[in-house]
């Protein structure tokens, strides 16, 4: 259950060139949008450390 206070904002990120090609190639991968790609790198990021 989510709280009223738990707001989303968005976070520009800048990348590269070269990050953005491997970023579109990591999504194309998994089937999912850029934004998605970099929410899962995050959490995928997060759970391993």
């Amino acid at each position: 259950m989510k709280n009223k206070t738990d707001k989303k904002s968005s976070l520009p990120i800048y990348l590269d060139e070269f990050e953005r090609q491997k970023l579109e190639q990591i999504a194309e991968y998994w089937g999912i949008s850029l934004s998605s790609a970099v929410k899962r790198l995050i959490r995928e990021n997060q759970l391993s450390s």
